[in-house]
């Protein structure tokens, strides 16, 4: 998951993604156990959506190793 590059202000102090790639979530394997950053969730509201709960708990299975799941690292995949 990204954001939409079009909405930032690319000239901005402490902007650097000149691939204007910006990850909110993402998961990867690390050695033999798996990484997953997740950037939502920063207000309220969106704990209480169900397809945010449904994103957490598959993020969650898939860190355990209960769920498999392509982590393999590429830039700005096809949606």
């Amino acid at each position: 998951m990204s954001l939409d590059a079009g909405k930032i202000d690319l000239g901005r102090k402490g902007v650097k993604r000149a691939d204007r790639d910006f990850a909110v979530a993402w998961a990867r394997s690390y050695g033999k156990g798996r990484v997953l950053y997740n950037g939502l969730g920063h207000v309220p509201g969106v704990w209480e959506r169900p397809d945010i709960q449904k994103m957490w708990i598959g993020m969650v299975q898939w860190a355990m190793g209960q769920v498999p799941g392509d982590a393999t690292p590429r830039a700005n995949p096809d949606r």
